[in-house]
């Protein structure tokens, strides 16, 4: 892991690094179309991983890839791909799908406000990001919430950044960002002129990064060690 400056600020991606799928809901609704797979959860962290090689930027935008990136999804967990589009639409039309938070999240948020630094949320999202975060227990946690939806700029177009490092006060020097793709997340912080990191929750990533980690744990150890505090 590289040593980098104290950050005043840490910024977080949401999907897959705060927070994930509500795969329990996306079952209910396979389950309506005949199909329970027993490996659903595993099988969308091993699809996720996906949009740092298939479904990297260059792909096209959202509405050109997200249909062949469910279409892997449902025949990693061996669901049609006409299913699985069916199953995600009627699981995620009136909730955001993207609303289960990841384990560590709600802590790693206290540890960084209660040693004084400011987050936020910079996410690619359709307008709804802020309230699948509330419902995930991690709004209220959070200083600001940037929604590509709400903005109309999407990673990995790094002027995203200044709606919230604007509102903050923010130097983008003096600010990390955490998320859990090299093409839009680190290409994004890294154009914008912040200290970008990884998570990488389930050891799947093959892309390299000098800052790394595991868990928002560990995570939150490095922002707090790098200003020189110490943590249990």
């Amino acid at each position: 892991m590289t040593a980098v400056g104290p950050p005043d600020g840490v910024l977080f991606d949401a999907g897959g690094t705060l927070v994930q799928v509500h795969t329990e809901r996306l079952a209910e609704a396979l389950r309506q179309h005949g199909h329970d797979p027993a490996d659903l959860d595993d099988s969308f962290w091993r699809t996720l991983v996906l949009l740092d090689h298939e479904f990297a930027p260059t792909a096209g935008t959202w509405d050109d890839w997200f249909p062949h990136w469910l279409t892997s999804f449902g025949q990693r967990c061996g669901v049609p791909a006409e299913v699985m589009a069916q199953a995600w639409r009627a699981a995620d039309r009136d909730l955001h799908l993207w609303d289960r938070a990841i384990n560590g999240a709600a802590e790693c948020l206290t540890r960084l406000r209660e040693a004084g630094i400011r987050v936020g949320v910079v996410s690619n999202s359709d307008g709804r990001v802020e309230a699948a975060l509330d419902r995930a227990g991690l709004a209220e946690l959070l200083e600001v919430v940037v929604d590509s939806g709400v903005v109309g700029v999407a990673k990995p177009d790094p002027s995203i950044f200044a709606y919230a490092l604007g509102p903050l006060g923010l130097q983008a020097e003096r600010t990390w960002y955490l998320g859990d793709t090299v093409a839009y997340d680190v290409v994004a912080a890294d154009a914008a002129g912040l200290t970008s990191w990884v998570v990488d929750h389930h050891g799947l990533h093959t892309v390299e990064h000098p800052r790394r980690v595991q868990t928002l744990a560990e995570f939150a150890d490095a922002a707090l060690a790098a200003r020189g505090l110490r943590f249990s």
